[in-house]
This record gives C-alpha cells, structure tokens and sequence, in this order.
C-alpha cells in the first residue's frame, strides 16, 4: 500500500506530490500523536510496516470505487 505524504494546512491535507486517483475518492489518513514515547514509535513502525506489506484489498482503483459505489 503506498503511502502519501501530506501538508495540513489548518483545514485541509493538501499531498505534497500529485495522487493519480478519481476526484471524491474517499481515502483514510492516519495521523501520528505529535509526541510519541519511544514504545509508541515503535508500535507506529509495526503498524506502518504491516500496512505497506498488506495486499490491496481491491486490484484496481476502479473496482474500489465500484464496489465503494456499489455499483455491479
């Protein structure tokens, strides 16, 4: 799963590279406590690395917005 690095702007999370994804696509931001113990970093690190190692649950984007849709 790749991941996205973001600005936040006070009101909005504006990427800070171009997303190739359909406009109102809904998406999921995990934000990080700005201060973390060293046994929560580590629990962040477990978490991010289970994420990037996880198979998509859909193989396209399309069939994600279809199935989110709930169109056939």
């Amino acid at each position: 799963m790749p991941f996205v690095k973001a600005e936040f702007d006070g009101s909005v999370f504006i990427p800070c590279q171009p997303v190739e994804l359909p406009a109102g696509t809904r998406v999921e931001v995990v934000v990080p406590p700005p201060k973390v113990t060293a046994g929560q970093l580590k629990q962040w690190e477990i978490m991010a690395s289970q994420i990037d190692s996880s198979a998509p649950h859909f193989p396209t984007v399309e069939e994600a917005v279809r199935y989110s849709r709930k169109r056939p």
